[in-house]
């Protein structure tokens, strides 16, 4: 008896809390971001052609209908020159008159300029509580030589999950 009283008295209470828990809204992003190099970080390459890259950074303008503003990145690869193929790893951070995303992404390069990855950010100030999560494909002119600006274009598809909708 002591048993199913614990139990009738654990469901009213989640039946209880349960509506006052919102059910989180996904909303759906996409744009594209145009970046330059700041600083290229220390670059060592091998002799058998690995160039092992820390602490590059870039930044630039992030455009889109949800969300734009100004990205920044910190990366750290690895990428065979022989085959272009490679893989990288750092951090994020978009900034808009709102908050900012701040977070980790991962990149797989494909084939000497182009490369593909994933995103996933905690937002502050007015996003507080939201989590953005994309996929983006681009080019990285700056590995065929290209000494401009706006070396770095991406296009991404993803969403921002928020308890309180956006």
């Amino acid at each position: 008896m002591r048993k199913v009283l614990t139990f009738v008295i654990a469901l009213l209470a989640m039946s209880a809390i349960a509506p006052v828990m919102a059910s989180a809204t996904r909303t759906a992003i996409a744009g594209t971001a145009t970046l330059s190099v700041t600083s290229i970080g220390d670059i060592r390459i091998t002799k058998s052609g690995i160039m092992h890259q820390v602490a590059a950074q870039a930044s630039g303008p992030i455009i889109g209908a949800t969300l734009s503003g100004q990205m920044q990145i910190e990366l750290n690869a690895n990428f065979n020159m022989n085959t272009g193929k490679g893989s990288a790893f750092g951090t994020f951070v978009i900034t808009d008159s709102q908050g900012t995303f701040e977070g980790r992404f991962t990149v797989r390069d494909t084939g000497f300029i182009y490369f593909e990855g994933t995103l996933e950010g905690h937002g502050t100030d007015a996003y507080e509580g939201m989590m953005l999560q994309a996929q983006f494909e681009g080019i990285d002119l700056y590995r065929s030589g290209y000494m401009g600006p706006d070396g770095l274009t991406m296009t991404y598809v993803g969403s921002i999950l928020s308890p309180k909708g956006i």
